[in-house]
């Protein structure tokens, strides 16, 4: 409906007010009170006709309860009023106030439309989105403010545009039977889901979107789809900054881990390289450390050596000077009967200073390293006979050598050499620690794949205390001081037998005797192995 100014409105009650009152002089005097029909229906008519629904209608109930009441209460004589001409006139008033309150509420339920569209007339332009209206044959019927400044076309422009015309050349062919295939089968939903949309602007320059989707459908029902426009332009140019410094940070890394990792690399190279001259120096100053401990040892060995050879070739020298005196001096008689107790006594002072100078010579050789284990296949029985009778001249006036050998075989891989130094040395002290009278014991067996050799005299026997230092170097027991001797013979021994890998052990009691055991295997795969590469 067309809605009146308030102005026209006023006259228009004005004359309907006019109307009623010379309709009721008019009516003055009647006596039958009839003919409300007419202004009855001319009130009803103008309530519902006027526009401007506000305080006009009251201002008309008012009058019209007013008029009948004045016409039923002037008009009419009470002596002759019935029910049915009351009620006429109260139908007509309550009839009125009826319209008058249905058209309130009308009027209340159009207010609430008008704003309702108000807000949402406020919604649809101010939004940030642009927002398409398109029918089914895809021809925009509505658009929103945004719109208009998103595809630069004005809005009287867009409306009846196919809405292809808003998207790339490239894909306004694709975008048709993408639109018709909605159209069949219409739901909200993000439009190219995983793929990237462009839009047209009037400048014909392309700009990124996301559209969503959604539709309704009229009175008719016919389709109608509602378009959400983002752009998205700004977006797409942080993600490619975002990917660039990505891109950027992840070479950074890269280059850093590829530093880092050389970088580490270097400083274990390096601290590897300083290891090893580390280890170098360490080994290179263990070296020299041993050098000069050798060459101490070396230089206290020649000290002790000629102290020892100035005390020890005095005696035998002596011996020597007066038996070759006295020979020289003799008459022949004395001659031939002492020269054979002098001949004897030079050859024991002769063998004394060879043996001095043999375990010297050996010492010397073992200390320097000269000395390695040559292996060979050897009867050890018959070696050790052999020793044993070399050991006859030795030996003292009375004294006797008892050899047994016993176990599963007799021969054996072994240094035939170091053996026989091993079993001098302890003969020779066996001999010089014992009585003249005494017999020494030497044996050799085999049991749990080694040589064992004992050698047992009964002679002076060993203090205990002292038995922890027998295989020093120049150590001599206190009991045994003033008997000749280097001090050199149970250390040759101990060396002889490390070389061989074996063990040598000592009992003894002081003034009963002596045992030395010695330990020696002889089944060493690599021994065995040397001696067969020798062989070859």
């Amino acid at each position: 409906m067309r809605s009146r100014s308030p102005f026209a409105n006023k006259y228009l009650i004005l004359g309907v007010m006019l109307i009623l009152i010379i309709f009721v002089l008019l009516m003055y005097g009647r006596e039958d009170g009839a003919g409300w029909s007419l202004p009855y229906f001319l009130i009803i008519f103008y309530l519902l006709w006027i526009a401007d629904r506000g305080v006009y209608h009251y201002i008309i109930g008012v009058l019209t309860t007013v008029l009948i009441s004045l016409d039923f209460f002037l008009l009419r004589d009470f002596t002759t009023v019935d029910i049915p001409e009351f009620s006429e006139g109260l139908v007509i008033i309550m009839t009125v106030w009826i319209v008058i309150y249905f058209n309130y509420l009308q009027k209340q339920f159009v207010n609430r439309e008008l704003k309702d569209k108000e807000r949402l007339s406020a919604i649809f332009e101010n939004t940030t989105e642009g927002i398409l209206v398109v029918d089914q044959s895809g021809t925009i019927t509505m658009v929103n403010l945004y719109a208009e400044e998103l595809f630069g076309y004005p809005r009287n422009e867009m409306m009846g545009m196919k809405v292809e015309k808003l998207i790339p050349h490239r894909f306004s062919v694709k975008h048709t039977h993408y639109r018709e295939k909605f159209n069949k089968d219409p739901h909200n939903r993000p439009m190219g889901a995983g793929k990237e949309l462009y839009a047209l602007h009037k400048n014909k320059q392309e700009f990124p979107v996301e559209v969503s989707l959604g539709y309704f459908r009229g009175e008719g029902k016919e389709l109608t789809v509602i378009a959400f426009v983002t752009d998205i332009t700004e977006r797409k140019k942080a993600e490619e900054q975002l990917i660039k410094e990505k891109e950027l940070t992840q070479k950074l890394n890269e280059e850093l881990e590829f530093r880092v990792e050389k970088r580490t690399q270097d400083l274990e190279n390096a601290l590897k390289h300083l290891e090893e001259n580390n280890e170098s120096l360490r080994q290179m100053e263990e070296e020299l450390l041993r050098a000069l401990e050798k060459e101490r040892e070396l230089g206290e060995l020649k000290s002790r050596f000629v102290t020892m050879a100035s005390h020890e070739f005095r005696t035998p020298l002596s011996t020597i000077l007066s038996s070759v005196f006295l020979l020289e001096n003799f008459s022949s008689e004395q001659l031939d009967q002492s020269k054979s107790t002098h001949f004897s006594r030079i050859k024991r002072a002769v063998n004394n200073m060879t043996t001095i100078l043999n375990e010297f010579l050996s010492l010397s050789k073992l200390e320097e390293g000269r000395v390695k284990a040559s292996y060979s296949e050897t009867n050890v029985p018959s070696c050790i006979q052999e020793i044993v009778e070399e050991m006859e001249p030795v030996k003292k006036t009375d004294q006797q050598i008892n050899y047994t050998h016993s176990g599963t075989a007799d021969t054996f891989l072994i240094d035939r050499q170091f053996i026989r130094n091993i079993i001098i040395n302890l003969v020779s002290n066996a001999i010089k620690f014992s009585n003249p009278t005494d017999t020494i014991e030497l044996s050799s067996r085999i049991a749990a794949d080694q040589l064992i050799i004992e050698v047992t005299d009964h002679g002076v026997g060993i203090p205990v205390e002292e038995q922890k230092y027998l295989f020093n170097r120049f150590f001599r027991a206190k009991n045994v001081t003033n008997i000749e001797g280097t001090g050199l013979g149970l250390n040759i021994v101990k060396k002889y037998v490390d070389l061989m890998k074996g063990t040598v052990t000592v009992e003894s009691q002081l003034n009963q005797g002596t045992t030395f055991t010695v330990a020696i295997p002889t089944n060493q795969q690599h021994y065995l192995s040397d001696y067969q590469h020798h062989e070859l």
